[in-house]
């Protein structure tokens, strides 16, 4: 009887530490998930697209560029951030689900962030991962960037893809002082034949945050020798006034030009990143925004693209087009695609030099809504394109949205050579 007993009691003292234990074990997973802040986006949407597929336009039968007159799909959106002492994570996983015209569902999975940082001291820090690296103050493109020019904020229901970085930031004073380099292309788009070829760029960035201004450079150098020294700035003029710089000098930028004569001497034209592009290119843009004490915001900016055609180029470019798009036989069939792919996809997102930026917008308009207005108008060759994102909150985890873009201008415009206009509805829920 003593045995059962003494047995029974060593049991139950055995029961009470893992008890213990496992109080202990939960108390720590609890304090652990105290660090973690975490939400979901699933974001159904439906699209239709209007574009140019006539035999002699930039994407003849539409076999170019693939594109589909009518999609819809459901992107799932998970955004984790962790925090523990000089430990930072954050997490944001890709489920994207489209069904596309004839083609039945496609799935892709990847990390739009994944970005580890340690805070080494109150000065330095080191981090590094896959992520979109932004830098500049225009709202819709920024020269100053050598990793992305394009701000994605034309329609932000669909993510710029992102590359893999690593950084090392020094904080003095009003003083930050980073140095960066994209180790791998990740996700971004445009890498690989027949397009780019990948290269590590590697930039020192300087930025100063005042009480009212900002300003920045950056000097970075790629692998192949392409130089770039982008520069910043804004400034608050008043409650309601804001303007802003943003601009670069690049040498030897990849872009794809026309010019006479194929290396082949089978078609006449050719679209070449070559020794047109070895030399010293400006772009930048002034703009300003006035908030009007009944809620609107107005943006205006001028941005001049010294990497766009001047008429010349221009011109030859279109010849280009209509020669690849009329070249359909044998091998130069796929050389014509090889030209044409090049002109739907230079590396420049805007063709020409000079163009005007407006957009016009108000967020919470009744509690609800929130819209942008915008036009976007290019002086070279009077086209332009017209815009609109509207964004209605129905309830507290709930929103629908429409993203319209319409470009208007001739059948060969900077504009309007592909796109002709597109419509994008669907919803955002958000918990």
């Amino acid at each position: 009887m003593k045995k059962i007993v003494a047995l029974i009691c060593a049991l139950m003292l055995e029961g009470n530490a893992f008890a213990q234990t496992q109080e202990k074990e939960d108390s720590k997973f609890k304090a652990l998930m105290k660090q973690v802040d975490w939400s979901v986006d699933i974001l159904p949407f439906t699209r239709i697209t209007k574009f140019d597929e006539s035999t002699e336009g930039i994407n003849p039968q539409n076999r170019i560029a693939g594109l589909d007159h009518y999609n819809a799909g459901v992107y799932i959106r998970p955004d984790v951030k962790f925090r523990k002492h000089a430990v930072s994570m954050f997490i944001k996983p890709r489920l994207n689900t489209d069904w596309r015209e004839g083609k039945g569902l496609e799935t892709e999975f990847y990390f739009q962030q994944a970005k580890l940082k340690i805070q080494l001291n109150d000065a330095l820090y080191v981090a590094g991962g896959q992520y979109i690296k932004s830098i500049g103050t225009s709202v819709y493109i920024n020269p100053s960037n050598p990793y992305f020019l394009e701000s994605g904020r034309l329609n932000p229901k669909i993510e710029l893809r992102p590359m893999n970085f690593v950084e090392l930031n020094f904080t003095k004073g009003n003083w930050d002082f980073s140095f960066i380099s994209n180790v791998h292309e990740g996700e971004a788009e445009l890498f690989g034949f027949p397009f780019f070829n990948f290269e590590r760029q590697h930039g020192l960035l300087a930025e100063y945050y005042g009480e009212s201004q900002t300003i920045g450079t950056i000097l970075s150098i790629s692998e192949d020798k392409r130089y770039h020294l982008g520069f910043y700035g804004q400034r608050n003029l008043s409650d309601a006034t804001l303007v802003w710089f943003d601009g670069a000098i690049n040498y030897n930028p990849n872009r794809f030009y026309p010019q006479d004569g194929h290396s082949t001497e089978l078609l006449p034209f050719e679209m070449v990143n070559g020794s047109e592009n070895k030399k010293y290119f400006f772009s930048g843009l002034l703009g300003a925004s006035y908030t009007f004490s009944f809620g609107p915001t107005l943006n205006l900016e001028y941005y001049y693209n010294g990497k766009g055609y001047d008429d010349k180029t221009f011109d030859l470019y279109n010849e280009t087009i209509v020669s690849g798009s009329l070249s359909n036989f044998d091998i130069i069939f796929d050389l014509s695609n090889l030209n044409l792919g090049r002109a739907a996809n230079t590396g420049l997102p805007y063709l020409r030099r000079n163009y005007l930026f407006s957009q016009i917008g108000e967020n919470d308009l009744f509690g609800e809504l929130s819209y942008n207005l915008r036009y976007f108008y290019s002086f070279d060759d009077q086209s332009s394109q017209f815009s609109s994102l509207i964004e209605w909150n129905t309830w507290d985890n709930l929103e629908l949205f429409s993203v319209f873009i319409a470009n208007i201008g001739a059948e060969r415009s900077s504009f309007n050579n592909l796109l002709n206009n597109q419509l994008m509805l669907g919803a955002i829920w958000r918990f």
